[in-house]
């Protein structure tokens, strides 16, 4: 389902969308002030025509002023329905396509709107907070884009209509359980536009399909036979709790490929994996979990360097349970506390 410009005022209407799929919201905006073209229009119509399959997907290009920033609090208003509305906009100075984390209160335009309007110092929503966080999943969104260099996370969506935008409708959403999130999108001389619309396309599953990620997980020992926990750093969704050293198993590797690139990536050492010990499956909410742990030879303590991870420790079997292990983790390393280390 597409909708038009919406300065033709055509509202969302409640009953639209299939019941069947997770229904996804996507906006772009119109040119504005010395820019001939939008990125975030170009590929907002590309789905428009093209769809995503699994998905209930409805597209709108929003106007670059006051009216355009509520349009989408507005079809909250009478919708909430909505699984996810993922907003798209131009970023004339990035080089990147950038997850914003943040909307803030605050008007600061360093140009005037497609309507004339120019603002500066002023709040968006009069008695609300000075800044809210997006409602999106951002810790499926860092799994979907740890290696994705063409990608980067934002606390700064600026101070124009496209940061409004986004404050507008996290007002709106309230406690509601529609997922929202903004991307600003550099020009196609940075990111082609065949590349950018891939991303956009695995935003949009993030946000609205479940995903399952198969995860390999490194059971390391030093001689003693103490083995490897490492803590989760301040920032992370998990930040402060334990877990083994690991990382998604990508597209074409195998498990014993993926724990000698990941162990490689986050401790700065070769591995060699010997034996699959344990297979655990774990429902986060918002994603499966598949992890697969490795049995390792054992490695020099001495030859660590974490790049990922705050903290380190070398636990025996009594000591194991002193820590806070993730969830996906816990269950095997409460068996092991009592059983035995593999």
């Amino acid at each position: 389902m597409t909708f038009p410009r919406c300065e033709n005022d055509n509202l969302l209407h409640p009953l639209a969308y299939s019941m069947a799929l997770p229904r996804v919201l996507l906006t772009g905006f119109q040119p504005f002030h010395n820019n001939e073209e939008n990125i975030s229009e170009e590929v907002v119509r590309r789905f428009s025509r093209t769809g995503l399959k699994g998905v209930d997907l409805s597209t709108m290009v929003l106007s670059v002023d006051e009216r355009g920033s509520r349009k989408c609090s507005e079809i909250l208003g009478i919708d909430d329905s909505l699984d996810a509305i993922i907003h798209l906009g131009l970023s004339e100075s990035r080089d990147k396509v950038s997850l914003e984390a943040i909307a803030k209160n605050l008007l600061e335009m360093s140009k005037p709107d497609n309507s004339g309007r120019m603002v500066r110092g002023s709040k968006i929503v009069h008695g609300a907070p000075d800044s809210l966080k997006i409602t999106a999943p951002i810790h499926v969104l860092d799994e979907e884009f740890e290696h994705d260099e063409r990608v980067a996370w934002s606390e700064d969506a600026g101070g124009f209509v496209c940061n409004e935008t986004l404050f507008r409708t996290l007002e709106a959403k309230g406690n509601g359980g529609t997922k929202v999130i903004f991307v600003h999108l550099p020009k196609k001389t940075h990111i082609r536009m065949s590349d950018q619309i891939d991303i956009v396309s695995r935003v949009i599953r993030c946000l609205s399909i479940k995903p399952l990620y198969r995860v390999v997980g490194a059971l390391l020992n030093e001689p003693r036979g103490k083995i490897l926990a490492c803590r989760r750093p301040e920032g992370d969704a998990w930040a402060g709790w334990w877990e083994f050293p690991g990382g998604k198993i990508e597209e074409g590797e195998s498990q014993e490929q993926a724990v000698v690139r990941e162990i490689e990536e986050e401790l700065g050492i070769s591995v060699t994996p010997q034996s699959c010990v344990a297979q655990i499956s774990h429902d986060y909410g918002d994603r499966d979990v598949e992890l697969f742990i490795w049995k390792c030879a054992a490695v020099d303590p001495g030859a660590i360097s974490p790049s990922e991870h705050d903290e380190t420790q070398w636990v025996s079997q009594d000591e194991l349970m002193n820590l806070k292990w993730l969830p996906a983790d816990l269950p095997l390393v409460q068996e092991w506390a009592s059983s035995g280390i593999p």
